[in-house]
């Protein structure tokens, strides 16, 4: 007497056209890369000759850490103690512990533009200088300055956010790295302060922001974010969601990465448009980790059809186009270590609205349809045929607006489940609108127990305390499933629409959550 979850057998994953396979490790900064000019201009002299083998160990060695301003603050010509610079630390834990992204179904459900871009809300590209910083520049100067101008429709140079302010409070020793999830807890917990109010300096990061730019950072926080990370319920941290960053990026987010970067990326990327790694790049030997922001993709921008990544660089503008440059799918899919998403803002040029107007469906994954229901109260549903014990089914969700989505089960002693999310990290949150499939790769199926099991979606505005509520449900009186839920969410605007799909009319201004009840009949 109670529907159940477990874990799908065929669990499908994105792959992107010509895919390059999953990322890499990789080591050191950008000066090994001028390892092979040294050793032509000194190799004669055996001692310089051991100097330079033990430079090279050495930075090969430190790997993973680098992010490197190739620039000089004066731009033109590669600046050599600015290559020693490092910036995006990179750890498997702290990434795995970020919640995961919950991503639309697949592009044929939720049909894609073939190119987007949000490079004209994009401020103009400084370069970080001496400091590894790159971080504090994607997460805040350029993601979160991007999505400032998008929201209030202002000109992209007067709605930047300062990198000093987030970087000085996660900064790692000597200023030269930090973690991009801890970015992300600064933006979310503290907020960023205008760049005008702190000003970048890349040769001190020790001054803290004061009450007054703390108080200021307050205004500007970001809601949310989500590590967007492929395989099999995201659980796969080796490998970006290739679609999830696309998806984003057409709803006017854009995505935070640490991406492996040497070799022709920082040597011979000056004026250029596109960037394709060569085959000693794909050795990664000498790269170091750097952060930047993806502003865009076009799925036809190379030769081939092979599609492509806008990145987003803190270098300067003698770097790439004006500080930008196009990176293949398939160079993407290699180099990039980490990807999040930041929850989506407002977009100035189009109508704001607080009613959600969602769409729900027990979908079966015998043959990909809905079943049919039948409406027998205000809120509450039974199936209009019995379903077999074992049969699996997911809940389709189709929002127009951002909202959260939770899915609680009654159990045979009367007391509740929760079925989704069936980890802390995975998200109720649907920013991202469009159709989802919960749980994305788990299935519910009703037991062998009794003639009917019941379940309830419930759909919010803000984030819901789904353990703090299902204890309330335990504790709710009421002759059955739909009255107790009913006791804690006054739902009204529900109804039964074409395609077995119900639908559910809320204005989130008046009431914060919305239910709907269902009998699954066996």
């Amino acid at each position: 007497m109670a529907i159940k979850i477990r874990k799908d057998s065929n669990q499908g994953s994105y792959t992107p056209r010509n895919s390059g396979g999953g990322n890499s490790g990789g080591g050191g900064g950008g000066l090994t890369n001028l390892l092979p000019v040294l050793l032509g201009l000194f190799g004669k002299n055996p001692k310089l000759l051991i100097i330079i083998a033990v430079i090279g160990a050495v930075i090969y060695f430190a790997g993973g850490k680098g992010c490197g301003g190739m620039l000089s603050e004066g731009g033109g010509a590669a600046d050599i103690s600015s290559l020693f610079s490092t910036g995006a630390n990179f750890d498997a834990k702290k990434y795995a512990s970020t919640e995961i992204y919950e991503p639309l179904a697949d592009n044929k459900t939720n049909p894609l533009p073939e190119k987007m871009s949000l490079l004209k809300y994009a401020p103009k590209r400084l370069n970080q200088g001496q400091q590894g910083s790159c971080v504090a520049w994607a997460a805040a100067y350029s993601a979160r300055s991007i999505m400032q101008s998008r929201e209030a429709g202002t000109d992209p140079n007067s709605s930047t956010f300062s990198p000093s302010f987030l970087y000085n409070q996660i900064a790692l020793e000597g200023c030269q790295g930090s973690y991009l999830v801890e970015a992300m807890k600064v933006m979310q917990g503290k907020g960023l302060a205008p760049y005008n109010e702190m000003p970048y300096n890349d040769q001190d990061c020790s001054a803290r922001p004061n009450s007054m730019q703390l108080r200021s950072a307050e205004e500007h926080k970001i809601d949310g974010y989500q590590r967007l990370t492929g395989g099999p319920n995201g659980e796969d941290v080796s490998k970006v969601n290739m679609l999830a960053i696309k998806q984003n990026i057409a709803q006017g987010a854009p995505v935070v990465i640490g991406m492996m970067v040497g070799g022709t990326f920082m040597q011979s990327m000056a004026g250029k448009d596109m960037w394709l790694a060569s085959e000693s790049d794909y050795a990664m030997r000498g790269f170091g980790g750097h952060a930047m922001t993806v502003i865009g993709y076009d799925d036809y921008k190379y030769a081939q059809n092979m599609g492509g990544f806008e990145i987003m660089n803190s270098w300067g503008e003698d770097w790439g186009n004006k500080g930008v440059a196009w990176v293949s799918y398939d160079d993407f899919n290699h180099f990039v270590k980490e990807a999040y998403g930041i929850y989506p803002m407002g977009d100035a040029s189009a109508p704001s609205t607080t009613v959600l107007s969602a769409k729900l469906g027990v979908m079966l994954n015998s043959n990909g349809t809905n079943l049919a229901l039948q409406k027998t109260g205000t809120n509450t549903f039974r199936t209009a045929r019995n379903m077999s014990v074992n049969e699996e089914f997911k809940l389709e969700v189709i929002n127009n607006i951002e909202c959260h989505v939770y899915i609680f089960a009654q159990e045979s002693d009367g007391t509740s489940t929760t079925l989704f999310p069936y980890t802390e990290k995975h998200s109720p949150y649907c920013g991202i609108k469009g159709q989802r499939l919960f749980p994305r790769d788990y299935s519910m199926y009703p037991d062998e127990v009794g003639n009917a099991d019941y379940f309830a979606v419930i759909v919010t505005k803000e984030p819901l305390d789904y353990d703090a509520f299902k204890n309330k449900l335990n504790a709710a009186r009421g002759s059955n499933y739909a009255d107790k839920v009913n006791s804690l969410i006054a739902t009204t605007g529900i109804q039964m629409e074409a395609g077995n799909q119900i639908s559910i009319s809320t204005d989130f201004s008046r009431v914060s959550a919305a239910a709907a009840i269902i009998e699954v009949t066996k």
